[in-house]
């Protein structure tokens, strides 16, 4: 891999998941700092969804419809997604590299044991997440003018505080779909944690609050 060979990879640690469409792996730089490393697939892509899905973001206007290029194209939004989310001060893994169908971030765990999903391990203060996941869902939208379009249970992981993760369907709030794409993810978050018994805004009180962030 090009990425070993800039320095950036040292070794392959294990596997940390399997999916359809990319596998994410732990590694170690050369310092002995734990990353994750995340290929995606060429080949079994949803190549279809992914070219209409990216065509639709501002930033990506002009794509070929190719199937490698909008494989490294969606590997680049994505990098591009947390590196906004960083600066906007949004808890999520800090972005370190990227080459073709391959990108490199910060590991969000220890000893290369990654920290629970949302779904697999409830929280131990339920407000005190939700408040600090709507927080942070107001800094994306407000700093990052990123809408995340995939949020739920299943993309936060508990340090114990919440970490945003997969940002590969994050788009500008300039798409005309983001709006949609944000009342989903309020959605989602409140169904979560209304089930955990939580007093909660309505959908649209939660969506007009993130909105007017910016």
């Amino acid at each position: 891999y090009g990425l070993v060979k800039r320095g950036v990879i040292d070794v392959f640690h294990g596997v940390v998941s399997t999916g359809k469409e990319a596998n994410v792996f732990c590694a170690l730089d050369p310092c002995g700092q734990y990353l994750a490393v995340k290929i995606y697939r060429t080949a079994t892509t949803d190549f279809k969804r992914k070219f209409e899905y990216i065509s639709a973001d501002p930033r990506f206007h002009g794509l070929r419809r190719d199937r490698r290029a909008v494989v490294y194209a969606w590997v680049t939004r994505e990098f591009k997604n947390l590196q906004r989310a960083q600066e906007a001060g949004v808890r999520a893994p800090r972005p370190v590299a990227f080459a073709k169908n391959i990108l490199v971030m910060e590991f969000i765990g220890e000893e290369g044991v990654p920290y629970p999903r949302m779904v697999d391990q409830p929280p131990a203060s339920p407000k005190r997440v939700f408040e600090m996941l709507v927080e942070d869902m107001k800094r994306l939208y407000g700093l990052g003018r990123l809408v995340h379009a995939d949020l739920s249970e299943y993309n936060v992981l508990l340090t114990p505080d919440p970490v945003m993760i997969d940002f590969s369907m994050a788009t500008d709030v300039a798409n005309p779909a983001s709006k949609g794409l944000l009342m989903r993810d309020v959605e989602k978050v409140l169904n979560y944690f209304g089930k955990l018994g939580l007093k909660l805004p309505t959908p649209q009180q939660l969506f007009e609050e993130i909105e007017a962030s910016y």
